[in-house]
Parts: structure tokens; sequence; C-alpha cells
């Protein structure tokens, strides 16, 4: 039960998503009822009274004929005849009657109840046939209610029933019969006697009672004389239809009742009145959590009328006021709002219909076949006229001729002579005239009138869609002609009249096609009206695309699923649909109107770019040609100019020399050469010269030379040059300036990426886009006057996928749920919401507070899915936030609260994004700021709530101080710089003393400074806010927050930040950019527990600075001492060698004198005295300056004060702040202990801790009858606990009939707890002869009573069996105390099908029974009769319990399974404890028993009271052998041998057994794998199995021999056909298999020979074989032998004991206790021994043992040392005196 267990997670859970809800209920089958009882029992009356509770339709023959004939159809009128005639309605068209109810829409809907099939008439269908149609009705029953009543019973009361002869009402015995009607009212008075004495007003009451008596007896006696009995309510017909009834319908009845589901199998009893069953009936529907069908609520009457000038919102919310449920329960908007229902198609993938390539090609074959028509039509007429012209000339023609020949005649009569050439003449004008006339005919029959006008172009929507010439379409139909004229020789007529012939008329007689011709120039065919006929086209290309995506799947949509592409903007077109009522949904415009059309611009240039371009080229190149032929002309003057210079220059340079030539003449003619070749020169280099600057000057003065390119400007200097140049120019105009040659001199215009070029040839699709736009605004007004909503699309800078996007987006908003901001008219009906509930509970008060009014109206809110927290900073930035109420919205009729008007607008922009679909929204872990003063606490606290929580636990300022650490390697901190500055000064000074004094200091005292650390701009901030208080910059704040409120991983795990918010700022911080906690939760404490906590520690913490400071001040001075006995030493040396030198001056002068002795004592004073002078002593330094202990702890005390109240200020403002941002505060005291204050903690954030998930769901209750109404009306639906209470346990569901046999006291607890009925016999027979004295079997227990007699057991449990019908035990379920006590009762209840779910033996010795009942009778006055718990009484009943207790339970524990044993020794909680433990594990299977069951997956049978023949009976084929063994490993792992149906399953409705819990989690999650068809094997013969034989099976197969000579297989084969593993048999361990004899070796070798014997089965011996064994006396083996072979393991085992014990006992050698131990080890553990002799052995070796434990303790113990008797170990003197009693002591005996 573990694996399917875990798939049941949530086995109650409904589905969260409403509309899901609401579907699932529209869509299920509606519950229907099929009634079963006796005739007269009261069917039709319970069906009744149903049908109108339960809202379903009643089919019965009498009102569907009264319905058929009121309604005046066909079969109402036949009917009607029929019953007007006399004759009776046949059986047949009954049934079909009311087959037509049982199948129409309303039955569908509403679900039906019947009771008239099966039937007693079996003229139409026998009673089988009657249940098998019952069963194939498409809506199948789903409760039956078997009415039971007996025979005797049913036939009284029947017989009993008269009727009113006027009004056809029928009366019951009781209510028509003085006699019983007296006897009742005498039965109530005694009852009204017993349960009340003497009371006021008693007197009053029965006067009214009286008066009521007589008032019932004169009606009585009004109408009895009106009665009549009926001839059907005669007994002996009753008894004759009763007995009928048994014969040919019960049996059936019983088989269709047992195969029905017994959860929804409803038996009553026919005795209660029809109220009584009405009313169980209704508790087991409730109980069974079926839903009633929805109910249809016309809100509005037909005399109301809504105004049509409503609004949409205004409309919704008049319709939510009408009817109103309750006050705040209004209805709900549906999400298809105004539009119809058929609009599923948007859920499913749409058709797209291209308009122009399937709507315009039929429309063109159309327009082509109407064309043909009109030619063929036109064709036959002028064949007509041709013919009728052809006939009259040739009618002319002979008559001409007849005239011709008439006149030949007659002048043939004349003279020939005279007239001959005027004869002639005469024949010629006759013919001539003939001619004319022919051809005024012809010119008269195919002359049309030209005086039209050509026929105008297409209409626009040709225009658009075709684009089809005229001249195209004139070819066509010229096509068409001919064509028609080639098919239809038909027409061909011939004339025949002697010589006389015409031609054949065709439709290709020329005639025939120049009238065709004329015809189709000057008439345009085509429809009278071509948009009817696109919109016929439309409409039949629109259904046969409905009709495809209708067949797509089983539940498509009927309508919609297409998008039209490509449609043209004709308003005519469109007028044209909108009559035709084939809008669409939504019209999608693609426009773009940003920039100019710049992206559809780019667009069409890049679709169009080769076209486009080559236009572009061929306008430069045309502009570049024209340039250059200017240019040409420009060089072609230039270039004469510079001829026409030239020329003149050459003529001065000619002038030039011949004059030269006459001056030098004298000179010689070689000297003249030279000279003339030099100045000739000159002169020639002088003229380009000139040439150059007047061309120079010639070129800027023209304005079109600047223009010509680069070439053509140097081909100005080149002649050569120039003239290939316009050689090519003149090539290229010829050839039509090919692109090659030009392209260096043609370049396209540039522009960027995303836009197009500029140019004229974009004119053309400018033009087209603004006709256009043009149309669309004068069509968008039709859209407007057809309410068709339009979609503007830009499509500037956005992807198909976009685009895609917003047209959903379009296309599902209308079917989407709106959001709307809260208005006036929402707070009005709120407050109208509010009066009328306070109204409806009288708590409205008279001066009520307004603001305690706003408080309970948002309190009664209905929240939506984030309850008081903003939904879009939830979504966005997984945070709860607390909402403003002020900014609020609804949506779905749920009111959301925002945190900002920004958040508002995105929510009532897309709603659905931030509201919970499939499942509740997930909440954000766990975020708390934990705040208080310092030394409140809150470290220690917040770090042992993060470890229970396993969340993270961040300290705000040792975040900080780690940040900086990373580079200062130290904390910061105020009072660490005041320190750490004066251990530096002390250092220095240090330092300089001990420089002074040459001295090397100690490590400790000469650490240098480290150098300075430069901190960044974030690092200062920080150091500052940590030394001096500063508040931290927001954007500090900002990252650091960040990364707990928004990085992985915290964002998913949660914190406790312990110490933020410090200051007011921090906290006005968090609210602003959305840092917002779940809780604040604020530690108080008093200034004392702060003083208390803290003032300890620092009070060390200055002892251990003073201390250093006094270690510091000894040293300088002793440094100090040192440098002045240096410098005192180095002064007296000094002072000395002074005085020497001096002294040495001196002798001269002081010769003579002599020295005194005292002058070195007087020269040492001196230098003494002139040191002390120079080296004067430090006056030593008084510690009044020091600070005493009590200074210092007023000064910290101070301090702390100080700190306490600025801490204190601080957290009350923050406190405010929180408040302002509506986040919760948690105060906590922080004065008691700490395990204390945890508690409280943890207490008190339970809350946000426990089931978070459901941190967003809000409860409101209601009314249970306002419950029942939504309930009726369909406006809520039922969970899936249906009426069962979910906080209690939840066995109580469906937990069905549940004797169980356990002592009154628990029962009755049992009862109470939870709502089940305590039942025990006596008060079932009591019941039964209170309340049903008249029944049969009634009257059979008094005539038992009255006779001294006991009742039988068959009336007691008959009685039992019918209390148990009612609806307390038939819903919640029933305690039964003390029954069966005897095998017959047990009989009976499993005859009548009375089977205990649970079974609770209490085992409690006699002993304790009669102590407990003892303590009882102390409270009671003795009697002089025994009661029922007298000792007597009880020891009878102990008596006979024990005597049938053991068969009692071994049949239900064999049977069902269900029989529990509870010690009842015990207290009585832990026997409730024990009780309600095994009922929820049985109730637990059960219900993912029926859970599994009703979702068609297999389930475990275990706890179900299967009894073992029911499980046989429904093996599936597999038998009692493993399916999933015998699916993975083909074994035949039999389960018969386990009676346990613990591994046992049940799959479409066949029980299968595993072998383990592992084949069993298999087999419930894939059950199919392991059945056919999909098993891979199938279960071989029973001849093909391998059998067990038994030891007399055995001798009966003789001479039949064992297979392998009696060798095992199953070791042979596992030990690899070895010799070692050839290993006789054990004949115990026999089988059978393919008709040979196995002997294996043990019972695990047979089972697994039998689990896979294809394995085993075949196998040889080999040709060596182990010798036979033949049994050996043991007596006749030696010494040795027998030792080993009798006592080598028991030897073994003493000696290995007494190796690892090692005894030693006292005054004993080693060798004598080794071996006395393992005598004792012998004797103890010899298996042949009696138990009395281990016993006695054990004993003394233990004994044994314990003495040679004493001299290890005693060595252990015992020292050298005398030790006085209180320094002794408390055993050792009693240990030590049985070891010196041991001395003389027999160590075996003593």
């Amino acid at each position: 039960m573990t694996s399917h267990e875990k798939t049941e997670e949530h086995p109650f859970a409904d589905i969260f998503d409403e509309d899901e809800t609401e579907k699932n209920f529209l869509l299920s089958k509606p519950v229907c009822f099929a009634v079963f009882g006796k005739p007269g029992v009261g069917k039709t009356t319970l069906a009744r009274q149903i049908t109108q509770a339960w809202k379903c339709i009643r089919v019965e023959a009498l009102p569907i004929l009264e319905e058929q004939i009121a309604a005046e159809t066909e079969s109402g009128v036949m009917l009607q005849s029929m019953l007007i005639s006399g004759h009776s309605i046949p059986d047949e068209l009954v049934t079909k009657l009311m087959l037509e109810k049982l199948n129409s829409p309303e039955v569908s809907h509403f679900g039906y109840i019947i009771t008239e099939i099966p039937s007693l008439s079996q003229d139409a269908m026998t009673t089988l046939q009657q249940i098998q149609l019952l069963k194939n009705l498409k809506l199948k029953p789903n409760i039956i209610i078997n009415i039971k009543c007996t025979d005797y019973d049913l036939c009284q009361r029947v017989s009993g029933q008269r009727q009113h002869s006027s009004t056809g009402y029928i009366y019951t015995r009781d209510q028509w019969d003085p006699e019983v009607i007296e006897s009742r009212r005498k039965r109530k008075k005694e009852a009204q006697k017993e349960g009340k004495g003497e009371e006021e007003g008693e007197e009053e009451e029965e006067q009214e009672e009286e008066e009521a008596f007589i008032a019932e007896i004169k009606m009585v006696a009004e109408i009895i004389q009106h009665l009549v009995q009926r001839p059907e309510d005669y007994l002996e017909n009753v008894e004759n239809t009763v007995k009928l009834y048994k014969d040919i319908i019960l049996r059936c009845l019983e088989e269709v009742m047992a195969e029905h589901n017994p959860q929804y199998l409803i038996e009553v009893d026919g005795n209660k009145s029809s109220e009584e069953l009405f009313m169980i009936v209704m508790d087991r529907l409730k109980y069974l959590n079926l839903k009633r069908a929805a109910v249809l609520t016309k809100l509005q009457s037909a005399e109301e009328e809504i105004n049509d000038v409503l609004e949409n919102d205004e409309l919704f919310r008049t319709l939510a006021s009408y009817k109103l449920i309750a006050p705040r329960y209004r209805w709900q908007r549906s999400k298809w709002g105004l539009t119809g229902a058929y609009v599923d198609f948007l859920k499913y993938s749409l058709q797209v219909v291209d308009y122009a390539k399937v709507v315009q090609p039929r429309f063109d074959k159309a327009r082509e076949t109407l064309i043909e028509n009109a030619i063929a039509q036109a064709t036959e007429a002028a064949i007509k006229s041709v013919k009728e012209k052809v006939l009259t000339e040739l009618q002319a023609k002979r008559q001409a001729e007849a005239d011709l020949r008439e006149l030949q005649r007659q002048y043939e009569r004349k003279e020939f002579e005279e007239f001959p050439v005027d004869e002639n003449k005469s024949l010629e004008e006759l013919l001539s005239s003939v001619d004319e006339v022919n051809t005024e005919t012809s010119q008269r029959d195919t002359s049309l009138e030209d005086t039209e006008k050509n026929k105008k172009s297409e209409d626009a929507l040709e225009v658009q869609t075709s684009n089809i010439d005229k001249d195209d379409e004139k070819e066509t139909s010229e096509a068409s002609i001919s064509k028609k004229s080639s098919q239809d020789p038909s027409q061909d007529l011939k004339y025949s009249d002697g010589e006389d012939s015409i031609e054949e008329v065709t439709a290709s007689h020329p005639q025939v096609l120049s009238i065709l011709e004329e015809t189709i120039h000057t008439e345009h065919i085509n429809f009278e009206q071509p948009y009817e006929k696109h919109a016929e086209i439309l409409e039949e290309v629109l259904t046969e695309v409905m009709e495809e995506n209708k067949n797509r799947f089983s539940g498509a949509p009927k309508y919609g699923g297409w998008i039209v592409d490509n449609f043209p903007i004709v308003r005519e077109l469109w007028t044209i649909l909108n009559e035709k009522g084939l809008v669409p949904d939504l019209i999608i415009c693609l426009s773009d109107t940003e920039n100019n059309g710049k992206c559809l611009l780019n667009r069409i240039y890049l679709e169009n770019k080769p076209e486009i371009d080559s236009k572009i080229l061929e306008r430069l190149l045309e502009e570049l040609q024209n340039k250059k032929k200017e240019a040409a002309a420009a060089a072609r003057e230039i270039k004469e100019e510079a001829l026409r210079i030239e020329e003149e220059n050459q003529r001065l340079l000619e002038e030039m020399n011949e004059k030269a030539k006459e001056a030098d003449k004298a000179d010689n003619e070689a000297e003249e050469e030279i000279e003339g070749e030099e100045s000739e020169v000159h002169e020639g280099s002088e003229v380009p010269e000139v040439f150059e600057e007047n061309r120079g000057t010639l070129l800027p003065d023209e304005p079109e030379v600047s223009e010509v390119p680069e070439t053509e400007l140097e081909s100005v200097s080149e002649p050569t040059e120039d003239t290939t140049v316009e050689t090519e120019i003149l090539k290229g105009s010829k050839e039509g300036l090919e692109t090659e040659e030009l392209s260096e001199k043609v370049v396209l215009p540039e522009f960027p990426e995303d836009s197009y070029p500029d140019v004229p040839e974009m004119e053309p699709f400018k033009e087209r886009i603004n006709s256009f736009s043009t149309t669309w605004k004068q069509l968008e007004q039709t859209f407007d006057e057809s309410f068709i909503h339009i979609l503007k699309l830009e499509i500037a800078d956005k992807t198909p996928k976009e685009l895609l996007q917003k047209v959903v987006e379009a296309m599902e908003k209308p079917f989407q749920y709106a959001a709307w901001e809260l208005t006036t008219e929402d707070y009005d009906e709120e407050t109208e919401d509010y009066h009328a509930e306070a109204e409806a509970v009288d708590e409205l008060e008279e001066g009520e507070d307004e603001e305690n009014e706003e408080r309970i109206k948002e309190k009664r809110r209905h929240l939506g899915d984030t309850k008081h927290f903003c939904p879009v900073v939830l979504k966005e930035n997984f945070v709860l936030q607390p909402g403003n109420t002020e900014e609020a919205a609804k949506y779905r009729e749920k009111v959301y609260y925002f945190s900002s008007p920004e958040a508002k607008e995105k929510f009532l922009e897309h709603p659905e994004d931030y509201v919970a679909h499939e499942e509740p929204l997930k909440a954000p872990p766990l975020r708390i700021c934990l705040v208080g003063p310092h030394g409140s606490g809150k470290t220690v606290c917040g770090r042992q709530l993060a470890e229970k929580l396993d969340i993270f636990h961040i300290q705000f300022e040792e975040f900080l101080q780690e940040k900086l650490m990373l580079k200062t390697e130290k904390r910061v901190d105020s009072e660490f710089e005041e320190d750490s500055e004066e251990e530096q000064v002390a250092k220095q000074e240090l330092e300089e003393l001990a420089i002074q004094a040459n001295v090397k200091i100690e490590e400790e005292n000469s650490n240098k400074q480290p150098p300075e650390v430069q901190l960044t701009e974030e690092e200062e901030a920080i150091k500052s806010n940590l030394t001096e208080n500063e508040s931290l910059p927001a954007e500090i704040l900002e990252a650091i927050l960040s990364e707990w409120w928004f990085k992985e991983p915290i964002r998913s795990t949660g914190f406790i930040l312990d110490g933020f918010p410090r200051y007011p700022e921090e906290a006005l911080f968090l609210g602003e950019r959305g840092f917002f906690p779940d809780a604040a939760v604020f530690i108080q404490v008093d200034e004392q527990d702060i003083s208390g906590r803290l003032l300890p520690a620092q009070i060390e913490k200055w002892k251990i600075k003073q201390k250093k400071k006094l270690e510091r001040k000894k040293l300088i001075k002793e440094m100090k001492a040192k440098i002045r006995d240096d410098m005192i030493a180095k002064r007296r040396a000094e002072l000395i060698l002074e005085k020497e030198k001096k002294r040495k001056g001196d002798i001269a002068i002081r010769e003579d004198e002599e020295m005194s002795d005292d002058e070195p004592e007087d020269n040492e004073d001196d230098i003494d005295n002139i040191l002390e002078e120079e080296f004067p002593k430090d006056e030593e330094e008084t510690s009044e300056d020091e600070e005493q202990e009590m200074d210092v702890v007023e000064r910290l005390r101070g301090e702390l004060g100080e700190k306490f109240e600025t801490d204190m200020h601080n957290l009350q403002t923050i406190q405010d702040e929180f408040e302002k941002f509506l986040i919760p505060i948690i105060l906590v005291n922080g004065a008691r202990k700490v395990h204390i204050v945890q508690y409280i903690l943890n207490t008190k954030l339970k809350l946000l801790v426990e089931n978070r998930e459901s941190i967003f769901e809000k409860c409101y209750p209601i009314p249970a009858p306002l419950a029942q109404k939504m309930l009726t009306f369909t406006y809520k639906y039922i969970s899936a606990f249906g009426y069962w209470d979910p906080v209690k346990d939840s066995f109580v569901r469906k937990c069905g009939r549940e004797p169980s046999g356990i002592c009154p006291t628990i029962a009755k607890k049992l009862a109470s707890e939870y709502g089940l009925k305590h039942l025990s016999v006596g008060e079932a027979l009591r019941y039964i002869l209170t309340y049903h004295p008249e029944t049969e079997l009634a009257l059979m227990l008094n005539w038992h009573l009255h006779k001294g007699m006991t009742a039988p057991n068959e009336l007691a449990i008959q009685a039992l069996e019918l209390v148990l019908m009612d609806s307390p035990c038939s819903t919640a379920g029933v305690v039964i105390d003390g029954y069966p006590v005897t095998k017959d009762q047990i009989n009976i209840l499993e005859a009548r099908s009375i089977i205990p779910m649970i079974i609770f033996e209490l085992h409690v010795p006699s002993k304790e029974i009669f102590k407990r009942l003892l303590l009882d009778k102390r409270n009671e006055r003795s009697l002089p009769y025994p009661l029922h718990n007298s000792s007597q009484i009880t020891a009878v009943k102990n008596a006979q319990y024990r005597k049938n207790i053991g068969e009692i339970r071994s049949y239900y524990q064999e049977q069902h399974q269900n029989w529990y044993v509870i010690d009842g020794f015990h207290s009585k909680w832990w026997v409730w404890n024990e009780v309600i433990k095994n009922i929820q594990m049985v109730n637990k299977y059960m219900q993912i028993y029926l859970e599994r069951i009703q979702e068609g997956k297999a389930a475990c049978i275990d706890k179900l009271c299967i009894t073992p023949q029911e499980l046989i009976s429904r093996l599936g084929e597999f038998g009692q052998f493993c399916p999933v063994s015998l699916a993975e490993s083909y074994e035949f792992f039999d389960c018969s041998e386990t009676e346990s149906l613990e591994f046992a399953a049940e799959f479409r409705g066949q029980y299968y057994k595993m072998s383990s819990q592992e084949k069993l989690n298999k087999f419930l999650d894939n059950p199919e794998l392991y059945v056919p068809p999909l098993a891979p094997f199938s279960l071989p013969s029973a001849d093909m199995m391998p059998q067990k034989l038994t030891l007399s099976e055995l001798k009966s197969r003789f001479p039949k021999c064992a297979e392998l000579q009696g060798y095992c297989p199953v070791t042979y084969q596992d030990g690899k056909q070895r010799y070692e593993a050839l290993v006789p048999g054990n004949i115990k361990y026999a089988l059978e298999f393919r008709n040979r004899i196995y002997i294996c070796e043990s019972k695990e070798k047979l089972q697994k020979f039998l689990r896979s014997p294809l394995k085993y089965w075949d196998q040889r011996l080999p040709h060596k074989l182990p010798p036979l064994k033949e049994p050996i006396c043991l007596t006749s083996l030696p010494l040795p032998g027998y030792l080993e072979q009798g006592i080598a393991t028991s030897l073994i085992k003493a000696m290995n004991a007494a190796g690892c014990l090692k005894p030693k006992f006292p005054f004993l050698s080693i060798r004598r206790s080794a071996l006395l131990y393992i005598a004792f080890h012998l004797k103890a553990f010899n298996p042949k021994g009696s138990e009395y002799t281990r016993k006695k052995y054990k004993k003394k070796m233990e004994q044994f043992i314990e003495r040679c434990e004493l001299i290890t303790y005693l060595g252990a113990k015992m020292t050298r040392k005398y030790k006085e008797p209180q320094f002794r170990a408390i055993d050792f003197d009693h240990k030590l005196q049985t070891f010196l009693s041991l001395r003389n002591i027999d160590p075996i005996n003593g």
C-alpha cells in the first residue's frame, strides 16, 4: 500500500479552477434513480417527493400519457381517441413513450426517477427483457432504492386503504378508522404521562388535544360515508399481486441489486411513513455526495423590462441583483459576457480561407459559366435570326426568279425581235434588284446601334480580385464562341428544294459570328448582382470549412473556426454579408501610420526590389545620357575654339618667321637656320601657355562643363582620348546604353536598411496605400454600424509572432473575465449587503462608529487569490507586500488590493496573469525582521529559529563588519577605535622608552600598527555607519537588500534578518523600495534586563583593560627607572672624571698640604648631592585619577541606559512606520528565560510557518440554510468532502456499517465523537416494539415476550436489520455493542449479509472484570433482586463469552480478517487510541480502494472483509499465481499458501494475488502489463504445472521411481552440476512434474522447483555418484569417534566460551577452574537434558562466573595503602568477605 498511497496524496482535493469545476459539473452524468419494491409499497409517493426535491424527471406511464394528451401531439391525439373509445392503451406504446422520455434532452440534463420498470405486465416484454432494457439505457440508474416490507404488513396496509368517491383521494387506515385513531390517542397520552410529570398548563394542553380529537372524529364521520374500497385493495387481490411479484420479478431484481454498487444501493423499511422514507433517502443521498443537476433561474420575469439604453456594465449590475441568493452573494458575470455560447472554436486551430485563391476563382468560374451560357443563348438566337434571314432571302430570290420566269414567258409571247436588248437589260436589272434586296436585308440584320459608348470598366471588386483585362475577356469570349460553335453541329440546317439549296447555318457561320461579336462588344455579360454571387460563394466555402472542422474530432464546435484572408474592402459586399449574417467576430486591419508608412514601403520595396531598381537605373541612365550629350556639345564648342586659337597662333608664328628671315638675310645660312630653330622653339613654348590660359578662362564661364564627369574633362586636353570616349558614347547610344559599360557612372541612391528610396518609382505604391486608407475609412463606418469588433495593428517594428499574440489577445479578450476598479456603485452595494447582514443577525446598533463599520466591511470582503497582498508585486518580485485598501479592484467577484496605482493598472490590463489557475499561488519563503534593543536576545532567538525552520540567519551589523574585515582584518567599532588609539599612544611611549633604555620589548608590545588600508566610498560609508552611527546611503542599502530579497539562494529559502532596521530611515526605505518582510518581531525588554545582561560583561572587559593598563604602567615605570639609573651612572662617571682632573691639576698647588682621610667621603657626598639635584626622583603617581570600579559601574549603567532609550525611541518610530505599511507586528516579551522566549516566538510564528502554501486562502462562514440554498440553485458546488466534516478524522467518510464488538464505554465514545449510531440488540428490539407495534415482527416479538421466552435470534437479527436501515446507521455508520456472541447468531448475520467491517475484542482478565464491576457498584444502592450488571449475571455472561469467543474469533479471522484484539487491561485512553488507529487504518484502505476502482485503476483488497469463497470465485486468469513474477521472470509463484490478502489486488472486476509488496506496487502502477492481452505469458494448464506430493501420495505412486535417483535437482543445478552438489533429497519435499517424481533437499529447494520447473526438471546424473550412506550405530564407534559424533559440537562451544571468559575461581588453579566451567557449560546446554536440569546448571554456571569475577574486581579496587571504610567502594567490603569465605567452599555444591 505504499506506492499508490503516494499518488493519493490529496484524495479529497477539489478542482481548483472554478470554470473547470463548472464545466465538469455541467458535462457530468445526471443522477438517475430506480425505485424497486412490492406493489403498493409506496414507490410512486416516494418518487414524487424525490422529484420535487431533486428536480429530476419522473418517468411513469400516467404522467407521460397526461403530458402527451395535454400537448396535443400526434401520440396524444391518438391516446385520447383510444381512451374516449374505451380501449386500453397497449404496453408497446407506453414503453415507446417512456423510452422517448428517457432519451429526451431534459432527462439528459436533470436525470430521471423510474418506478414501473420492470412491471407485472408480461404482454409486451418479459421481466428479463425489461431489466435488460433498463441496463441498456444511455443513462443507467445511479441509485437503486429498494423498499422492503413483509408480505403481512404490506397486505394489511394496502387492504386498509379507502378511496374517496368524489375526489379520488386515498385514505389509509389510520386516517379513516376511528378505532385506530382512538388507540393512537391513548398511546400518545400514555407516552406523555411517562415522559413528564404534572406541570402548569397541562390541563389547557389536554383540553386543546381533546378539541383536536373531536374535530378529527367529526371529519372522519363526514368522509367515511364517501369512502369506498377499490377491487385491487381487497386482501385476496393484494396477496395474489404480491405472490405474482415474488414469482416473476423478485428474483431478477435481487440479481440486479447484487450486481449494483452497494454504496449506491439504498434499502429502506417500507413500514415507515412516506415522510420518514423520504428523509432517509435524502440523508443518504446527501452523504453520498451526489449533486443535483444545474437549475435554470430566470433573473427577469415577464412583467419586468430592461432599458435598452443600459450599457453592458450597468446591465450586468442590474441583472446581478435580481433574485439575490443572499446579501453579498450576487449572480456572477459569465466569461462569455454578452457573447453567444458558440465560441469554443477559439480553443482550436482555425482554418485560413484565402479570398483571392479560394473565393475569387470560384466566382471567375461561375462568371465563365454564365458567359458560356449567355453566348450559347446568343448563338442560338443568332442562328435562328440568320436562318430566318436566309429563308427570307431564299423566298425573295425564289419570288424574283418566279417573276423573272413570268416576265420571260410574257416576253416570249411578244415579239422577240423588237426587244432583244431591253429584254436582256431587264433581266440584268431584275438580278441586280435581287442582290440589292439581299444586301439591304443583310445590312439591316447585321447592323447594330453603334451610338452607345464603350462599356464601363470593371467595378472595384473585379479590379481588386480578378485583374482581368477587357481584351483578355474578349479573347476568352471569342474562344468560347468558337468552342461552342465547334461543339454544336446539331444546329446546322439544310434545305433542298429541287435544284436550289442553301448553305448550312451553324455557329461558325460568318453572319452568326458577326452578330455574336457585335453582341459581346455592345453588351457587358456579368451577373445582375455580382456581390450577391460573391456572398453566396463565400457562404458555401465557409460551410465546407465548418463541416471539416466539425469532423476533425468528437466534440468539435459546430460553428466558426475560419479566417478569411485578403478580403476586399467593398462597401456593397459588406452590406450583403451583413444582411446574410456572414459577419466575422473580428476584423483585423494591418496598417502602418508611423513615420509616413516607412515600414510598409520598405517591405514593398524589398518585395519588388528588382523591378524598382531596374526602373531607377533606366531613369538614371537616361539622365546620364542626356548630361553626356550636353557635355559632348560643350566639348565640341571648346575644341572648335581651341582650333581657331591654334590656327591664329600658327599664323602669327609664320609672320614672325618671315620677318626673322628677312632680318638675318646677311648672316650665314647655317647660323640663320640654327637661330631660326631656337626662335621657333622659344615661340612654340609660349604658344601652349597662351592656349592653356585661354582654355582656363573659357572653362569656368560654362556652367554645364562643371557637371561633366572627370573622365570627360580629361578628354578635352587629350584629343585622342576624347575621340575614344565620344566613340564609346555613340556606340553605347546605339546599343541601348548597356549597364556593364555605364556601371561606373550610374549608382543606385543610398538609404538606410529599414527605409526605402524616396524616388518617383515608389509613387504608384504610395497612391495604392492612400487609396486603401481612404476606402477603409469609408468602410469603417459600416463596421461600426454592424457592431463588428475591429482590431487595428501597427506593423512597424513588430514581428509576426508579436502581431499574432496581439490578435490572440484581442480574440480571447471578449471571452475572458474582466477586472474593474471599485466604483461608487460597488461600495454602495457593499454597504447594502452589510446592513442587510446586520439586520439579519441583529448586529447593527444605533450610532455605530463609522470606522468600525468600515473595518467590518473590509473584513467581510471576499478577497482574491492573493488575500490582502498585492498580486502584481507577488508575481513580479515574489514579495508579500500588503495592498492599499484604497487601491482596489474586482475580478470574478473577488476584491484585490494593490500597492500602487501602477500595479492596479497592470492588473486591470491583464488580470489573468496575476491570479491562480490550476493550483493556488506559491507563497514566497518566510522573511522575518527581528529587532529589539541591544542585549534583548535577538541573535540567540534568531539563530535557534533559523535552525528550526531551515532558513538563513542574517545579522545585519555582523554582515557589515565582514564586508570591512576583508580589508581591515579587524572589527570596526567606536569602542574598538578608542581602545586602539589608547593602545597606540601607549605603544609609542613604550617604544620611545625602549630606545632610550636600549631595551628590546616583548613582541606583544612591539607589534607595529598595520599600514592604513584604502577603503572605497561604499566601505567608508559602512565604516562611518558602524563607528559614528551615520545612515547608510540608499544605493548601498539597495544593493545589500536586493541580494536577500531577489537573488538565489536566499530568495527561495527565506531568512531571519537580525537587527534591521535600526533607524526609522531604514524602515521607511524598506517600505518605499518594496522590501517587505512577512512580519516584524519586536523583542520587548526593560532597562534593568539590559543592564543585568550586558553590564557584567562590560565590567569584566573593563577589568581586563584596566589590568593591561596597570601592566603597561608598571613596564613604563621600570623603563624609566632603568633609564634614570643609566643616566646617573653615566653622570657619576663624568663627575668622577672631572674630579680626577681637577684633583690632578691641584696637586701642584697642594703639594705641601696633606690630604685628610675624609676627603674621599666628602667627594662622594658631593657627587651624590649633585646627582640628586640633577636627577630628582620621580614622584609616584597617585591612583586618585584612576577610575574606581563603583564609578565604572555607574558610568556603564548610564551609558547602557542612554543607548536603551535611544533604541526604544527608534524602535517605536520603526513600529509606527511598519504599521503604516501594514506589515504585521509581533511583540514578544524578551525579559523571560531564553527557552520560554523561543517557545513564545515559535508559537506566534506558527501561523506563518505551518500550512504556508495556504497563506492566501481565507474561509468565509455562512449559515447552513444559505449553503443549502446555494447548492439548490447551483450557485456554488459542494466540495469533495460532501457533507462530511473535513476537520474530523477522515475515516468517518463512507464508513458504512461498522458493527464493532467493543465495550460500552468505547462504543459510546466512538458514537458520540463521530456521529455513529450506538446500537445493541436490546435497543433494536425496543425500537421495533415502540415505533412499529402493529407490524408482524412486533407481534411475534410480543408473543414470545408475553410467554416469558427469549426473543429468537432470527427475530432479533431481523429487528437489527430494520434498525440498520435507519438514517444514522445507513449514512454515518453504526457501532453494535456486544453482538454476536454465538455461532448461530453469526450464521444468521451472514445469511442476511450483515458483515461488520471491524470487530474489536477487548481482552480483559476475569479478575479485572469483577474488580471494575465492584468499583462501579459502590455508588449503587443494593436491591433484593440481581440487576443485569450484578456479579451473578456477569459471571454467567463471562462464562458464556469465554466458551464461545474462540469459535467466533476464528470464524471472523478466517472468513473476513476483520478481528482485532486489544489489550483492555490498559487505560481507557490507550484503548481509545488503539481503536481509532485501527479504524483509521481500515478506512484508509477502503477509501483508496473505492477511489482507485472508480478511476478504473487496480486497487488493493486488503481489509475489505473478502471471504475465501468470494476470492476464489473472482480470481483472474492466473488463479493464485503471481502475475508479476510470471510476466517478469516466468516464475510460478504460488500464493495460495498465504491466506492474507495483504498483497492481493482487484482489477477489472477480478482478483489477483502477488508474492510481495514490491510485486504489488508494480501491479498497482501498471496492471495492464500483467494481465491479458498485454501479459507476455499465460498460465500453463494444470497437467503442465508441478504438484507437491504428500507422503501418502508419494507411496501411491509406487513402483514409479524418483528422477535423478532421489538426488535434489535444485541443489545439483544451482551447484553448477558439480560432484559436490549431489545431495540426496528428503521424501517430505517430493513433487511431480510432467509425470515424473522429484525429491528436493529442503522446503526452500522445493519452492524453487515449483516456481521454475523448466530450469530443474531435465537433468542427467554423472557416471560417478557418491557412495550410498548406510546407517551406522553410534555405540559401535571407537571412543574418539563416539566422542566426535556425540559431544564434539557441545564441547567445542564450551571450550570456546571458556577461552573467551578465562575463568579463575578463588583459591583454585586455572586448570581446575577451566574444567569446572566446561562441565557447567556442558550440563547447562545439554540438548538431551531436561528443562529443569538445564535451568539448574545455568544458575550454577552464572554463580560460578560471578565468583570468578571477584578476583578481577578486587584486583582493580584494592590498593597498597590502607583506605578508610568511608573512602572505599560501596560493595568492596561485601565482595572481599565473599572472596575470603570461598577458601574452603566446594565450587560445585557450595
